[in-house]
């Protein structure tokens, strides 16, 4: 194809970074509404921001002030104070909406770099995709998904010979610890990747084309370059905590627990599982130790919690183009199949309109700056009333309460969001600050457990806002509560003695 005209159409990669980022745009609202940690997260960001100081204890509940909070996502939430103030939760679900389309749009080339086949790394990255459509949450997890993508890109490249840089890897280390917690995957992906060729170096014999003092260096650099945050050694502590997090902090928590595979959006998840299984039988196709490691490791990770699953697609869906594009070249009745997959290669190689890409995002901003919504409930990004105590709160900031608060939990990021630092929350979703103990109070009341006055009592509560269909509300107003406040969303009580 002549050379001006290639980038006057856009490839298959333009085409699917850009549905990417209209269907995260179309889903904005759910992923804003999904749970209530972005408040948290942006009243974190404000903190920082007005203080100048990154707070290692807990400032939002009045249950935990001296309790160790160690920072692991705190630029991120300064980034997205930063967004929310200049843009509105707009700007988050758009910066959210980019973050996936880049990550996604990278696991779509390593997967057609592997396999040599464009049409076997869009039919798997679609299912990684889908997967991962489970937890498109606006919370900074979502960067590791692009972390993730780009790390694995690189460190493929490097045990193959082509990246000779190992120095890249340690900054990029940095920059991934200082912005979210998960930055120890890309240290566990690194350590398979290395058991895999010490594995081939030194039981199969086979050839290096990394020497093992570059690896040294990329893994303790890399290692190393996890200290250089505000917490320093103490981030790695909050690290194994959440990941050795009790039965019952996990039982509170869906996310943590295995995910519920009767749940049709789980499906995706197990469709690509399926795929890898029969086509590395079909094919007959030898992975290597490296690869067959990274399999194992990550599809059990995937199956460990449902948080999970996103991450383990995004490492398995090159692995499974790979294998799925070996069995489509080993069955002569899908020659057509394999052909037309080199036809749109050819294509692909030719075509460089990245301005297809570009300009469609430049529509998307001129086309909600003008006031157009591209959510498919078409109203503007938003924390919905119907899942959050919107018209509660409005009422809150005008008739402000005295006393403490006992708040639902998966409310309390949305009301820092709103009142803090006026108002302190009893619990918020961040249950790995609040521990057992504090957890297992938060329990007690809301299931009217023997003694559940007593806590309310114990931190001095005069006043609670729940949701309208909370049975707690009935043993409250049972108690003497005074309810004050009602919509179909929220109930508000306050003590009878209390005055507001």
């Amino acid at each position: 194809m002549n050379k001006p005209i290639s980038y006057l159409f856009p490839s298959l990669r333009n085409i699917f970074f850009l549905v990417v980022f209209l269907a995260a745009l179309r889903q904005g609202n759910q992923m804003l509404n999904a749970d209530g940690d972005l408040g948290h997260h942006l009243a974190m960001g404000r903190f920082i921001l007005d203080t100048g100081t990154i707070p290692h204890t807990d400032p939002f509940s009045f249950r935990t002030e001296g309790v160790a909070a160690i920072p692991h996502e705190w630029l991120l939430q300064i980034a997205y104070a930063l967004l929310d103030s200049w843009f509105g939760l707009t700007g988050i679900v758009i910066f959210s909406a980019l973050v996936l389309a880049l990550a996604f749009t990278l696991v779509l080339g390593e997967a057609t770099r592997r396999s040599g086949s464009l049409l076997a790394g869009l039919v798997l990255v679609a299912l990684a995709l889908a997967a991962s459509a489970m937890h498109w949450i606006t919370r900074p997890h979502l960067v590791t998904y692009l972390l993730l993508a780009v790390w694995l890109s690189r460190l493929d490249a490097f045990f193959r010979g082509q990246e000779r840089r190992w120095w890249i890897f340690p900054p990029l280390m940095l920059l991934w610890a200082n912005l979210h917690g998960m930055f120890v995957l890309g240290l566990l992906a690194f350590a398979i990747s290395l058991a895999g060729w010490a594995w081939d170096r030194w039981l199969e014999g086979r050839e290096s084309f990394v020497s093992g003092r570059d690896l040294a260096l990329l893994g303790i650099a890399s290692t190393l370059a996890t200290f250089l945050t505000p917490s320093g050694l103490h981030l790695w502590e909050t690290i194994f905590n959440l990941a050795g997090g009790s039965p019952f902090i996990t039982s509170m928590t869906a996310e943590y627990r295995p995910a519920d595979f009767h749940n049709p959006g789980t499906w995706p998840f197990l469709i690509l599982l399926g795929t890898i299984l029969a086509t590395s039988v079909l094919s007959g196709h030898a992975l290597g130790m490296t690869a067959a490691l990274h399999l194992a490791g990550w599809t059990l990770i995937g199956l460990y919690s449902a948080r999970n699953i996103p991450l383990a697609a995004i490492v398995l869906a090159p692995i499974g183009a790979q294998l799925l594009a070996a069995w489509w070249q080993s069955v002569p009745a899908l020659g057509g199949l394999t052909g037309f997959s080199k036809k749109l290669e050819r294509v692909e190689r030719d075509l460089r309109g990245w301005l297809w890409a570009g300009g469609g995002v430049m529509l998307c901003f001129i086309l909600i700056w003008a006031g157009m919504s591209l959510d498919k409930s078409a109203r503007p990004y938003q924390f919905l009333p119907e899942q959050f105590p919107v018209a509660a709160v409005d009422w809150l900031e005008a008739n402000p309460p005295q006393g403490r608060m006992f708040n639902e939990f998966d409310w309390g990021g949305y009301l820092l969001y709103r009142l803090w630092p006026e108002q302190k929350i009893f619990m918020d979703g961040h249950t790995h600050i609040y521990g057992d103990d504090l957890s297992r109070e938060y329990a007690a009341i809301m299931s009217r457990a023997p003694g559940w006055e007593g806590v309310l009592a114990k931190y001095q509560i005069q006043w609670a806002i729940l949701r309208a269909d909370n049975p707690l509300a009935l043993a409250l107003r049972e108690a003497g509560w005074r309810e004050v406040y009602r919509d179909e969303t929220t109930i508000i009580f306050i003590r009878s003695w209390s005055q507001l």
